[in-house]
């Protein structure tokens, strides 16, 4: 049984590191900006047979297949949306989330699938600024190897 730990830095570890997000908006709204506010994590996990991790938008983790789940945090990635210019402060944005992502630890891989968010599919910059939580689906080999994987993911924010 192999297992693994999302925690960054720990001695076997599965985590994504959200490092580039992609914004596209239309030019005379070109103060749209996510900042990064925390990565993806699925927490710690055993391995019997191949299976996934999923972590949802809200934080909650669950398990398919031959995937066991052990006692440890896991999160979504997260964004705080936000607009400088006052006159975009109740503006609605979409938000367009990747079909599938990888993470990599050397030659291993996983695949990621199933990207939600919260708000599911974009929000109201209300006030001027609106959070963003990003889950995902893991997908886990029957053999997989422990490890510290990392990766990204790519998502548009624009005003609709």
């Amino acid at each position: 049984m192999n297992t693994t730990d999302a925690r960054r830095g720990g001695a076997l570890a599965v985590a994504l590191a959200i490092l580039t997000t992609v914004l596209a908006a239309m030019p005379a709204r070109a103060q749209l900006n996510a900042a990064p506010a925390g990565g993806l994590a699925f927490g710690r996990f055993a391995v019997t047979s191949a299976g996934s991790v999923s972590v949802d938008a809200h934080g909650n983790r669950a398990s398919g297949g031959g995937v066991v789940l052990l006692p440890s945090a896991a999160a979504p990635a997260r964004f705080t949306i936000s607009d400088s210019k006052p006159a975009n402060a109740n503006l609605v944005y979409i938000v367009s989330l990747p079909s599938a992502a990888s993470i990599n630890a050397g030659a291993a891989s996983m695949a990621l699938t199933g990207f939600t968010s919260a708000p599911a599919g974009g929000g109201v910059l209300t006030g001027g600024s609106q959070a963003l939580s990003i889950g995902a689906t893991l997908q886990v080999g029957a053999g997989q190897s422990a490890g510290n994987y990392s990766g990204t993911f790519h998502i548009t924010i624009e005003y609709q």
